[in-house]
């Protein structure tokens, strides 16, 4: 799906992370973007975020998520399935 660091990571695997699940939090609450202490994770915030804005622009609705626990395996495959098809819709518009 993507590149973290040097190895290819899953989608499932990236929603697990505890970044992505801030990114996807922040975009629900509608905070700001908040980069500052992402360092190496920003790239996981940041599909968090684009995940719950391609979610809400497809009118569905965001479930609210734990930033400090997993996120329930009820949910993986529902959200890892919104980021795949958020990335594929982001590589389908003409630039």
């Amino acid at each position: 799906m993507s590149q973290h660091r040097s190895n290819w990571i899953r989608a499932q695997d990236m929603v697990r992370l505890r970044a992505w699940r801030y990114g996807y939090e922040a975009f629900r609450l509608g905070l700001p973007l908040e980069y500052s202490g992402r360092r190496s994770k920003a790239l996981a915030y940041e599909y968090g975020r684009l995940t719950a804005a391609f979610l809400k622009s497809q009118g569905r609705p965001l479930l609210r998520i734990s930033t400090t626990r997993p996120i329930s395996e009820v949910y993986v495959k529902d959200l890892a399935k919104a980021l795949t098809q958020c990335v594929r819709a982001q590589r389908s518009v003409p630039e």
